[in-house]
């Protein structure tokens, strides 16, 4: 296929899967540097010296945390049901800032800290164990919910922007200094950080792991690599983007999207092909994004303004080419399901509501895997197809007279 084919046919299958982003009404003219939602309704996002938190899907926020003009918000994450964390700068400019929420985000306080170090982002593997990065290199682990931390790595020789965990032993944490990016690797839940050798001569803002060999990390200027071995080689992929990207989002090792741009541009990109081609998914916003999060099939994004936008993803990736060939039958059903692939085993099946609820996880370890859906009450229901190098998203109808658009 030529070079001039193969761009229309990205072209084509990119606009086949576009998403509709839509502009949720401003309840804020302050930046929002991080959204992340437990569900499809209820989220958080923080920016400046707030948290706010919705529980109707982005229809209406109240503001349930105000702090010091002075202290600075940088990333608000869900750790379970009922704990989140916020991480950023406190008002003294120096120490690093962690707020603890227990209540699903409707009341916070202050969890001591010493290190002189701004944190800049949070990532939970489960309601226990997280990790948080920042300045001057620092990462800190918590095991017990975000209630205290341990500090696990600084050699002050750079900034780290990102942090993200394949499992809860292996993660990475991606920064760097200058026009420098660096990117770490732990393989034993932190206990000990090591360099990747990464030849990207541009500082990193966001790495995202879509399964243990494959991988992206982001920056300024548009750059992009990945890696399809663990980290061991890194291939430069085009964005045709020239602004920071500052955000990923991956759903499995193809389908994925980026967010940047600048203070009147904004940059929100997808691709379904695993990164070789990118195409523009971005609504009129006028705005920058930072950061992007999907609940199920439900994705949200904030940036510049008070910028929040808003979309559901109502093709999943059985659209795309996959190596993995799936087959989920009978679909519909009335209860029995079985899933099959061609070659790779399946490590596990979830089942979620339209809500991004997970209602059922079924362990496989085998090519096939069959499960039970009769509990569930008629409608649409998404299966998230686990393999060691991936995953599939299915769309399943349960019921005789619920017809799956694909």
């Amino acid at each position: 296929m030529n070079k001039i084919c193969y761009a229309i046919v990205c072209f084509l299958l990119v606009n086949t899967l576009q998403a509709q982003w839509i502009e949720l009404p401003s309840f804020t003219v302050e930046p929002l540097t991080s959204v992340d939602f437990k569900d499809e309704s209820t989220g958080l996002v923080c920016g400046h010296n707030q948290i706010w938190r919705t529980t109707n899907g982005g229809d209406n926020w109240s503001a349930v945390f105000t702090g010091n003009d002075a202290i600075s918000l940088e990333e608000v994450r869900w750790a379970s049901n009922q704990v989140a964390v916020a991480v950023g700068l406190g008002q003294d400019g120096s120490k690093g800032l962690i707020l603890r929420s227990t209540d699903g985000g409707q009341s916070w306080t202050q969890v001591s800290n010493t290190i002189a170090s701004i944190f800049t982002d949070v990532y939970f593997v489960n309601e226990n164990t997280g990790y948080l990065c920042g300045g001057n290199t620092r990462i800190l682990k918590t095991t017990n919910g975000g209630a205290s931390w341990t500090s696990q790595f600084n050699d002050n020789d750079s900034d780290l922007f990102s942090i993200h965990f394949i499992s809860e032993n292996e993660g990475y944490a991606a920064g760097g200094v200058g026009g420098t990016g660096r990117l770490l690797r732990t393989t034993n839940g932190g206990t000990t950080w090591s360099d990747v050798s990464l030849p990207a001569p541009f500082l990193l803002q966001s790495v995202f792991f879509a399964s243990q060999n494959v991988g992206y990390v982001a920056g300024v200027a548009g750059e992009m690599r990945k890696t399809v071995n663990g980290g061991t080689d890194w291939t430069e992929l085009s964005t045709a983007n020239t602004s920071n990207i500052l955000d990923l989002y991956f759903f499995d090792h193809t389908f994925g999207f980026l967010v940047g741009g600048t203070l009147t541009v904004t940059s929100l990109q997808k691709t379904v092909n695993g990164g070789g081609f990118w195409g523009n998914d971005a609504p009129n916003a006028g705005a920058g994004l930072f950061s992007i999060d999907f609940a199920g099939t439900t994705g949200y994004a904030v940036g510049v303004n008070g910028t929040v936008v808003k979309t559901v993803v109502t093709v999943g990736t059985d659209e795309v080419e996959d190596a993995m060939v799936v087959r989920v039958f009978p679909n519909p059903t009335s209860g029995l399901v079985r899933v099959e692939a061609a070659e790779q085993p399946i490590r596990f099946v979830e089942v979620f509501g339209a809500n991004g609820q997970v209602l059922q996880r079924k362990q496989a370890g085998s090519t096939a895997v069959e499960f039970d859906m009769s509990a569930l009450p008629a409608g649409v229901y998404f299966l998230k197809i686990a393999f060691e190098n991936g995953v599939v998203m299915r769309k399943i109808g349960k019921g005789s007279t619920v017809r799956v658009v694909r």
